[in-house]
């Protein structure tokens, strides 16, 4: 948790200082154009102005993103780590090659279990094909996340990476819920190609 806390921190320190920065100009501005204050005198004010801003501005967003993400990292019974802001969310499963079975193949047993899986709760396919899966997922506080599966075999061994990212841009912050859903994605997709190891191996 506490370097997930560090990780928020360091996203939205550039913002702040961003807005901080905006808001001291406009209030040395205002100051010297308008009050007459000599900038010897106005930059002081600006600045402590700008700094508090910058400190409220990152307080809030950091208590609200984590206590969110928190919250997320609960109901999906996982533990908060640093990787949880990274967007996007990506997650890889790697099996031994399965033997008698096309991407196309996986891919459907894939979308089979994530479609039937009650935690994951799919609100779209998008997307499908020869080791091609896109989807929209619903995840906690009616929040949509995308999720792009791409299913690969080879001579020695299959992969899947899943990609998870918000499906609205103005949710960048709600990274966690990525995190989360890439989390279970893997989860469901490794029980997927190992079921079909199984089958091949039969």
């Amino acid at each position: 948790m506490f370097g997930y806390c560090l990780a928020v921190i360091r996203r939205v320190a550039l913002p702040a200082l961003a807005i901080g920065t905006v808001l001291a100009a406009a209030v040395t501005a205002v100051l010297v154009l308008g009050d007459g204050t000599p900038w010897s005198g106005a930059a002081p004010q600006a600045l402590a102005a700008g700094e508090a801003v910058v400190f409220a501005f990152a307080a809030v967003l950091t208590i609200t993103t984590v206590v969110s993400a928190a919250r997320t990292a609960r109901r999906y019974g996982l533990t908060l780590g640093p990787e949880a802001v990274t967007l996007p969310s990506v997650r890889e499963v790697r099996v031994p090659t399965i033997e008698g079975r096309t991407a196309f193949q996986l891919t459907d047993s894939v979308r089979y279990v994530v479609e039937k899986d009650p935690v994951l709760r799919v609100d779209e396919v998008t997307a499908f094909g020869h080791g091609i899966l896109d989807l929209t997922l619903r995840g906690p506080s009616a929040s949509t996340v995308f999720v792009r599966v791409r299913v690969t075999t080879g001579p020695k061994e299959t992969a899947a990476v899943v990609e998870a990212r918000p499906a609205a841009t103005y949710k960048l912050l709600d990274a966690a819920t990525c995190w989360a859903v890439a989390r279970v994605a893997e989860e469901r997709v490794a029980r997927a190609l190992r079921a079909e190891t199984s089958s091949g191996a039969l």
